[in-house]
């Protein structure tokens, strides 16, 4: 599946990024976001409390992990206790999906598509010149 970058513009041009339209699902309830960043800096699925409230995602309070910013800050994440599902669903490809447990942010943050969950269930080949993204599921 071929995915092109999104893009905005400041007032130092514009800039490209490799972000996806995925479905986030857990129980009955599935919310779903434009312009997830397909991260392959970061170890983890984070997503904001304010999406896991929206979907009831059980935060596990008791699994703390402190992760080290691009900033150079110390943050904390909290597991979901139980998995929640994530779907691609892409024109002209069948939506493939998957479960597994996220890490929950008390910021306002753009969702990202780590590693674990998600980078370890999909390999990405980034063109960047081109603005291009390629996904295809893992064997």
């Amino acid at each position: 599946m071929e995915f092109k970058y999104s893009s905005f513009r400041n007032r130092e041009g514009t800039f490209y990024r490799p972000s996806i339209n995925v479905t986030f699902k857990y129980k009955s309830k599935s919310f779903p976001y434009q312009d997830a960043l397909v991260d392959t800096g970061s170890d983890f699925v984070l997503l904001p409390f304010s999406v896991a409230e929206l979907l009831g995602i059980e935060p596990d309070f008791d699994s703390i992990t402190e992760m080290l910013c691009a900033c150079g800050g110390v943050f904390k994440t909290y597991s979901s206790r139980y998995p929640i599902e994530i779907v691609i669903d892409h024109r002209g490809f069948r939506p493939h999906s998957w479960q597994t447990h996220v890490k929950l942010v008390d910021a306002e943050i753009t969702p990202l598509l780590g590693h674990r969950g998600f980078l370890d269930h999909v390999n990405a080949t980034f063109y960047g010149k081109k603005h291009v993204m390629e996904l295809v599921q893992s064997a």
